[in-house]
């Protein structure tokens, strides 16, 4: 790359993730909304999230050059997606989990959506340490926001508000996120 910039190690695989967990959060919140409205809403997710996996199969079709030199060989000591990525993964999926099932058996399964973000917000935090970005932690602030915007909704009472705010704003920015991801840093 040149000025020795690149995406960080493992951008492709991530802002495929987090690409796919946006289109998700826009198909699943646009329940509600007008059949032009989630139209629209979703194509756009749908030709972001393609945008996104062109230039991420791209990169790593290239030969996943984050952390390659002129021999191919790795120079990363341990993979991306190492051990302390998958305890934070699986942390979070017991959390949504127990969370949603709790909300549900509380009455309000509606506000599940919002402690998904707050969940999936909250995991960037503790990403950011293990990658070494401070990019999650923007991303974590974002989202975790977005979750409790949906609590606020709640409590002011305006539910119909929280899967705009919790789901598909969410769904917007971990598109976003998952562009960013794939521009160059300074490494």
């Amino acid at each position: 790359m040149p000025n020795g910039r690149r995406p960080a190690d493992g951008a492709e695989i991530g802002a495929l993730i987090g690409a796919g967990f946006g289109l998700l959060f826009l198909i699943i919140n646009t329940g509600q909304f007008s059949t032009l409205g989630r139209t629209l809403v979703i194509t756009v997710g749908v030709l972001a999230f393609a945008g996104i996996a062109i230039f991420a199969i791209r990169g790593l079709m290239q030969g996943g050059r984050a952390g390659r030199g002129e021999s191919g060989k790795g120079s990363r000591r341990e993979p991306p997606f190492g051990r302390a990525y998958w305890i934070i993964v699986l942390i979070e999926a017991v959390l949504l989990f127990a969370g949603t099932r709790l909300l549900a058996s509380l009455g309000h399964p509606e506000l599940g959506v919002a402690w998904v973000a707050v969940v999936v917000g909250t995991h960037f935090f503790a990403l950011g340490w293990v990658f070494g970005l401070d990019r999650f932690h923007v991303l974590a602030t974002v989202v975790t926001l977005c979750g409790i915007g949906g609590f606020i909704a709640f409590f002011a009472a305006a539910p119909a508000f929280i899967p705009v705010i919790s789901g598909v704003i969410s769904g917007f920015v971990l598109l976003a996120f998952a562009m960013w991801a794939l521009i160059p840093t300074e490494r």
